[in-house]
């Protein structure tokens, strides 16, 4: 199912209709979205909680019986919500929030990476277990090693 997937209810059962169905998805009237589909959008779990609470309906997970049950939300109430000064604010606050993760993640790597390039004890480690898990490998870990210690041969 795509991850927009949106759906149009059944007359008289209150569930939704699959949009992979039987070929007319593209004609059907696009009338709920799931929560892979907000997210799609942008929204986060959070953000559906927060701004539109209760699912409008719910559909059996076709793929998986067990599975929990769908959450369906009306366009019309998302797009509302979407033009919403709240939505604006919520989603302004969610985006500084995840890029100021991918910034701090970025610092761990670059710092933990640091630590191993300082760490010689650790790099001769490396590299022996590197030459005993693969020996035709052993002649390339000693050059970096000794290019470490001596620096890289002259031209």
């Amino acid at each position: 199912m795509a991850a927009h997937e949106t759906n149009e209810s059944r007359q008289g059962q209150g569930q939704a209709q699959g949009s992979e169905g039987g070929g007319d998805s593209d004609t059907a009237a696009r009338t709920h979205l799931s929560v892979a589909g907000l997210r799609a959008r942008g929204w986060t779990a959070g953000m559906v909680r927060q701004l539109l609470g209760e699912p409008d309906q719910f559909r059996v997970n076709q793929h998986v019986r067990a599975a929990p049950r769908i959450r369906l939300y009306c366009v019309e109430r998302v797009e509302a919500a979407e033009r919403s000064e709240q939505f604006r604010a919520v989603s302004a606050a969610a985006a500084r929030r995840s890029a100021a993760a991918r910034v701090a993640a970025r610092r761990r790597r670059r710092e933990v990476l640091t630590r191993i390039a300082a760490e010689e004890l650790l790099r001769r480690r490396v590299y022996a277990a590197i030459t005993e898990a693969y020996p035709l490998l052993a002649q390339e870990c000693e050059r970096r090693l000794s290019e470490r210690e001596f620096g890289p041969p002259p031209e």
